[in-house]
């Protein structure tokens, strides 16, 4: 008990009741979680500025997956640790996670001992996921958050203005990304990507009370 204590966690999920659902666990377990984020800039910029021991991120976060969250983590933050957590049971979202150096890979269907577990063992410095084996998603980092915004309503260039990116550069991202799911058209783009399980579209405004 005494060594969980020690362990700082972020947490980052769009759906509130899921984050607050880890967070008791996690606290159950003696694990302090110091932040929470519901997208992927948030997620980012709270491992960032708190440099949590572990930081669990689901998998496919809104603006910035938890892939690319990762992703910077292992490049800019390598003391923090990253379980990655999803629904998705894919052989190719595995190896996308084994690849940012993700430490485990965590089932939203797991019961909540595979978390604690998971989260404990990154802390410890154990990675449980075999290096990146086969293939993974058939689009790049680059195309899948292109995609992903562009499937939540934003233009070429309001995403080239989040991603810090040329216009040009978006826009060669989109064609690459349709030649690759053999989308002509950006609903086709946006309809084969969130099939595949490559990005998921926004989910419907909350309404409180309801």
């Amino acid at each position: 008990m005494n060594a969980s204590m020690c362990v700082r966690v972020v947490i980052a999920d769009d759906h509130g009741v899921v984050r607050g659902g880890m967070a008791a666990i996690l606290s159950a377990s003696g694990i302090q979680v110091v932040g929470e984020a519901c997208d992927g800039p948030e997620a980012w910029n709270l491992v960032r500025r708190l440099q949590p021991k572990v930081a669990v991120l689901d998998a496919s976060l809104p603006r910035l997956s938890g892939l690319e969250v990762a992703r910077r983590i292992a490049r800019r933050l390598p003391e923090v640790r990253t379980v990655m957590i999803s629904m998705y049971d894919d052989p190719a979202w595995r190896t996308e996670a084994a690849r940012v150096e993700a430490a485990d890979y965590v089932l939203k269907g797991d019961g909540p001992e595979a978390l604690v577990d998971a989260v404990q063992a990154a802390a410890r410095g154990e990675k449980r996921l075999e290096p990146a084996r086969g293939e993974g998603l058939p689009l790049s980092a680059r195309e899948r958050e292109v995609v992903q915004l562009i499937a939540e309503g934003y233009t070429v260039s309001a995403a080239a203005e989040l991603l810090c990116r040329a216009p040009a550069t978006v826009r060669s991202h989109k064609a690459s990304a349709m030649r690759k799911l053999k989308a002509h058209s950006t609903s086709k783009l946006v309809q084969a990507a969130t099939e595949a399980g490559i990005v998921r579209t926004p989910r419907a405004k909350e309404v409180p009370g309801v």
